[in-house]
């Protein structure tokens, strides 16, 4: 009988030690985009995690030609620049935008804040998947042609760095 307890005493010690270690499932929902760099605010250790939540209240909705998937397409998501403002990323020069495939884009803080540059969660109203670039997609309007490429649009992003 004592076995069993010093094998129950153990699950229950080391499923507490595995849970410490994992996300922190109060402060955030389920994380869909890491921020980390020259920022002022933080919400999860010295990073700050977007979630569904954070999406759904920062979000805006724009009109954007997708070179990918066509024209006209309405892309719901949040601004760089309103997320500059959100982690107060004052005293960054350029933003690292980096996908789960190792493709990274780099945007000046000064066409973040001139153009809708956007991290869009939606596309026609049906949240992003993996196959059309999502969750979580880096899209740019028409007025940032010339400066940046067809290429520079970036799908399944993960990570954002305020440099």
């Amino acid at each position: 009988m004592k076995k069993v307890w010093l094998v129950v005493a153990f699950v229950l010690v080391f499923t507490t030690i595995l849970s410490a270690c994992g996300p922190k499932a109060d402060a955030v929902g389920e994380v869909l985009v890491t921020i980390s760099g020259k920022i002022t605010e933080k919400n999860d250790g010295d990073t700050y995690v977007l979630d569904q939540a954070a999406f759904d209240a920062r979000s805006v909705e724009l009109t954007y030609n997708d070179p990918y998937m066509g024209n006209g397409l309405r892309y719901k998501g949040i601004l760089l620049k309103d997320l500059a403002i959100l982690v107060g990323a004052n005293d960054a020069t350029t933003i690292s935008v980096l996908s789960s495939d190792g493709m990274s884009v780099n945007i000046s803080m000064g066409d973040a804040q001139n153009w809708d540059i956007m991290l869009a969660r939606w596309v026609d109203g049906v949240p992003l998947n993996v196959d059309n670039g999502g969750p979580v997609k880096l899209v740019f309007p028409d007025d940032a042609e010339g400066t940046y490429t067809d290429a520079d649009w970036a799908w399944w992003v993960v990570r954002v760095d305020f440099k």
